[in-house]
């Protein structure tokens, strides 16, 4: 079947709305087009979807995918970047909970690469590598326990790097780059994996990836 001008007018109305999160209905478009209603109905079909309501909801489900995979690439480049900066100084890790995994994970990931990493501690502020500046990389979900190593870091001179999951938390308002992780709570019934920590691995991994490429 051979597309019509309307077919390709309601389909970008449908799409640009998408993009924004909405799902636009046959009235609305009938209206804005000045297209008829049966018309408009009919386009869903004829880009091949069951009916109105599967079209344009696959539309924001798309769009929306899209919009995610560009937060992480984004994050990933914060990331990527902060490690760039924190290269010739020494990059402290700190962690709560099943996040602990991710401290002796970078710690031995960055060694590899020539960096100078150290689990944190209060004394390591005082270590001669970081008096050449650097880093702290915190991991806390809640984005609160740790809050006095970000502010012991920060008077140090130290920039800190938080993984949270929330951009609205007193560790990521002190930090001076955070990355959200969206997590499930696992609960004492149903026991789920930790998305958090399984999210911050793959988003150190993919960094690190970037960085050594950028070399």
């Amino acid at each position: 079947m051979t597309l019509t001008e309307n077919d390709t007018r309601v389909y970008a109305y449908v799409r640009d709305l998408a993009k924004r999160g909405e799902c636009a209905t046959i009235d609305e478009v009938s209206r804005s087009l000045g297209v008829a209603r049966s018309s408009v109905a009919r386009v869903a079909k004829h880009f091949g979807y069951r009916g109105w309501t599967d079209f344009v909801t696959q539309l924001v489900q798309y769009h929306q995918a899209d919009d995610r995979a560009g937060a992480v690439n984004d994050s990933v480049d914060v990331v990527a970047d902060a490690l760039e900066r924190g290269r010739s100084g020494l990059v402290l890790i700190d962690a709560v909970g099943d996040a602990e995994i991710c401290v002796q994970y970078l710690i031995l990931r960055l060694a590899e690469l020539g960096f100078t990493a150290a689990p944190y501690s209060r004394g390591m502020l005082d270590a001669p590598a970081a008096a050449q500046g650097g880093l702290l990389v915190v991991f806390n979900e809640s984005g609160m326990t740790l809050l006095p190593s970000c502010l012991d870091a920060a008077a140090y001179g130290l920039e800190v790097v938080a993984i949270t999951a929330s951009h609205d938390t007193p560790v990521s308002k002190v930090a001076d780059v955070n990355v959200v992780i969206k997590n499930r709570k696992s609960t004492p019934a149903t026991y789920e994996p930790n998305y958090f920590t399984a999210g911050a691995l793959a988003l150190l991994e993919r960094a690190m990836a970037r960085w050594v490429a950028g070399e």
